[in-house]
């Protein structure tokens, strides 16, 4: 049957083996025993001083003596993924889809089996070797189950295609032979009707005491009759007593792992944070040399940066002035035009000859005859306007806009050149203002910017800026934030002496930047 499996499919229900019935390791920190590795039954002894573990309604007893039904016998519900596996590769191999199916919708939801009704891989091996099996057979089996599976009947009965009847025989004469003490169910095969029997021993008793001397009515009734009762109701109630306590007890167990478990967990949480203290020591080793290393490294990407952003600042003004210039060419032309246009609309209502030659215009367009462009009193007016254009030097000219066209264009010029000057130039207004600033924060040969009041401090920082960006210079941003303090006063006082030396340096790069920037004045 076996050995018609191929290599590669032993070997790959083997590996499905190895990773489905991987044992899951204990937790054990500082010899900790975790009692949740316990059942809930707790201990139980059995009648042969076994010890065994605790179930509700399980008794224990020797298969051989005991000789249960089937009935008799304690039941659970068991996943067989694994051995699904195998067994989807052995009835592919011969051709039993049927019994695959039929096993796999019992199986569905469980595998109810008799608990004890099984034998061992290490029995089926045996087993399979004293009926002839070749060793690749036997190697399927051992490769893909651990050496403490348990084979309970009905895996048997369709992994061999063998009655379930005959694997219940087999399986069962396997367990008594080896005086295996198995579970039973316990309401199946604990005495029927103690009460009775306790109530009938204490009346047969009392028949036959009241016959002996010094047996009388206090010790049959009182003594007897209350020992008897109290035998019974132990017999009745300490099964549920004791299961009750042990789960009770468990529960505890359980709480008090979990306590266990999260206490070292948070203390290897703790102990982490400080895993890499022992190298302190070697990195305060060369933290000046490494110091010395960064800074000179950082002070040559700041050069380089503030190179690049002045460069940057620099394109971009000079950008602005040639688009700035662009613009003023392209609206001279509009503007003549349209200043020509406003010097016709301002003369004709007071221009008796104008009007006159427009109205002589009219009447001869009227009449048919051709309107040449001397008679024409806007055309006129426009050729005439623009040939006063012609030689005249506008920076010369007197701007005025309600005058001549050389006029109202110089002075349209002249507020153009204003608004440039005052956009990239620095005017003659700022100069003496920063003079004037200049000249109260005098001191000796220096200046001493503190003495400046807040409002005019604002203003020579504003200048500083508004002069700067006029020019297309970059002011580089070395601001230092300060340090946040902490919850340690120790280190809040070395914090303060930090700040308080950030501050200091702010400073002095403040007077430094504003004694360069009045001095050019």
């Amino acid at each position: 049957m076996l050995s018609t499996l191929r290599p590669s499919a032993r070997r790959a229900v083997f590996e499905a083996s190895r990773s489905a019935l991987a044992p899951a390791s204990a937790r054990h920190f500082w010899n900790v025993s975790l009692p949740v590795l316990s059942g809930p039954g707790g201990a139980h002894t059995t009648k042969y001083n076994i010890v065994k573990p605790g179930k509700d309604n399980v008794e224990w007893d020797d298969f051989m003596l005991a000789l249960p039904d089937k009935e008799h016998l304690a039941s659970f519900s068991k996943d067989v993924p694994l051995f699904i596996r195998y067994l989807k590769v052995v009835t592919d191999k011969e051709g039993r889809p049927e019994a695959f199916t039929a096993f796999i919708n019992r199986a569905k939801s469980g595998l109810v089996v008799e608990s004890d009704v099984y034998i061992t891989s290490e029995e089926l091996l045996s087993v399979m070797w004293k009926n002839g099996y070749s060793d690749s057979e036997r190697n399927a089996i051992q490769f893909t189950f651990p050496a403490d599976y348990k084979f309970h009947y009905p895996e048997l009965s369709v992994l061999f295609d063998i009655p379930e009847e005959e694997t219940y025989k087999f399986a069962m004469r396997t367990r008594m032979e080896n005086s295996h003490i198995g579970e039973l169910d316990f309401s199946k095969v604990k005495r029927q009707g103690f009460i009775r029997d306790h109530w009938l021993m204490f009346g047969v008793g009392l028949v036959i005491f009241k016959y002996f001397p010094f047996f009388n009515y206090y010790f049959g009734v009182k003594v007897f009759g209350t020992s008897m009762w109290c035998y019974t109701m132990w017999t009745g109630l300490n099964r549920w007593i004791a299961g009750t306590c042990r789960r009770n007890e468990f529960m505890a167990a359980q709480k008090t792992a979990q306590g266990v478990m999260e206490g070292e967990d948070a203390i290897v949480s703790s102990m982490r944070r400080f895993a890499n203290d022992a190298k302190c020591v070697e990195y305060l080793g060369t933290f000046k040399e490494d110091t010395e290393s960064k800074i000179a490294t950082y002070r040559s990407a700041l050069a380089q940066q503030m190179k690049s952003e002045l460069t940057e600042r620099a394109l971009k003004q000079l950008q602005a002035i040639a688009s700035f210039e662009a613009s003023m060419g392209s609206a001279m032309q509009e503007l003549v035009v349209k200043e020509a246009a406003a010097s016709f609309k301002d003369k004709f209502p007071t221009d008796k000859a104008l009007q006159d030659k427009a109205f002589a215009s009219a009447l001869k367009s009227l009449s048919g005859a051709e309107v040449k462009a001397a008679d024409c009193p806007v055309a006129s007016h426009f050729d005439t306007a623009f040939k006063s254009l012609q030689g005249v030097d506008l920076s010369t000219v007197k701007g005025n806009s309600s005058g001549t066209l050389p006029e109202r264009v110089a002075y349209a010029q002249q507020a153009k050149d204003a608004e440039f000057k005052q956009t990239f130039m620095v005017t003659a207004a700022e100069a003496s203002e920063v003079k004037k600033l200049a000249s109260q924060a005098k001191a000796g040969d220096g200046y001493d910017f503190s003495k400046l009041a807040p409002e005019a401090a604002d203003r020579l920082d504003s200048l500083y800026a508004s002069i700067n960006g006029k020019v297309g210079f970059v002011i580089p941003d070395l601001t230092t934030k300060p340090i946040p303090k902490t919850s340690d006063p120790a280190a809040n006082a070395y914090i303060e002496k930090v700040n308080a030396q950030i501050a200091e340096s702010a400073k002095t790069l403040r007077q430094a930047r504003l004694t360069a920037f009045v001095s050019s004045f």
